[in-house]
């Protein structure tokens, strides 16, 4: 199968799947639990994510995977939250234009999710910046490698796990409402 009809082939099962298999609660709650479990066993909120909703949805996008890696550490850069923007990618891949030609009319529809994400998020995180939310400046890979192998590393993976898991669920539950 070629690129695009690989593509195209992912985005009608992520569709249907979306349907149907997130509006259970218990795959939701499926999808938090194995978005936590993968973050503690691999590190990476972004991919964990994504590799949850994969799982569950019994979809697989190895060239997606790959791309929302650029994502962790809020970019590398401790910017804006892996998870969060996974999240919103998750939401645009659902609502989002399909072609630039639909011109701005075409992104409306992942305003009001993505915007319901953000506010849930903030509140529930105090931040949306990684650093904000890690304490860790992403631009210093000693202070990084320090934080994590010194003695804070366990309680900011614990804590980067929770919030992993607890938005793959926030997500979950809107895009079964989409």
């Amino acid at each position: 199968m070629g690129e695009p009809q690989a593509s195209a082939e992912f985005a009608r099962l992520f569709d249907e799947r979306t349907r149907e298999v997130l509006s259970s609660e218990v795959n939701r709650e499926r999808i938090a639990e194995l978005a936590y479990q993968n973050y503690l066993k691999s590190f990476g909120c972004s991919q964990s994510l994504f590799h949850a909703f994969q799982e569950v949805l019994g979809i697989k996008d190895d060239f997606w995977f790959k791309a929302l890696g650029g994502l962790q550490g809020g970019g590398s850069s401790g910017l804006t939250c892996g998870a969060l923007a996974t999240g919103f990618i998750l939401i645009g891949a659902r609502v989002g234009r399909r072609s630039i030609e639909e011109g701005f009319e075409g992104i409306l529809p992942a305003f009001e999710p993505s915007q319901k994400l953000a506010l849930w998020f903030k509140p529930m995180f105090k931040s949306t910046v990684c650093s904000e939310i890690t304490g860790v400046n992403w631009f210093d890979m000693n202070e990084v490698a320090t934080h994590y192998f010194g003695p804070r590393g366990p309680e900011t993976i614990e804590k980067c796990a929770r919030l992993t898991g607890t938005t793959a669920h926030k997500v979950a539950e809107i895009l079964s409402q989409l």
